[in-house]
């Protein structure tokens, strides 16, 4: 994928970032970590369920229309 926004990592300057999951220590769920994909420093997280994404599926489900 192609960085549009020409963002950079803070430890070695890679122009490349991947996600990966994982359950912190003490953690009952997962979040996902955008991580530089050459040195892996964590840049941000985002949840590992897309809240907006479920509350659309349901409600279609339901026949609700939002």
């Amino acid at each position: 994928m192609h960085n549009y926004s020409n963002s950079k990592c803070p430890t070695c300057q890679n122009n490349l970032f991947e996600l990966a999951e994982d359950a912190p220590a003490g953690s009952k769920f997962k979040i996902q970590f955008i991580r530089c994909s050459s040195c892996k420093t964590v840049v941000g997280t985002m949840d590992y369920l897309h809240t907006p994404t479920l509350i659309k599926d349901l409600a279609k489900k339901l026949g609700v229309t939002l």
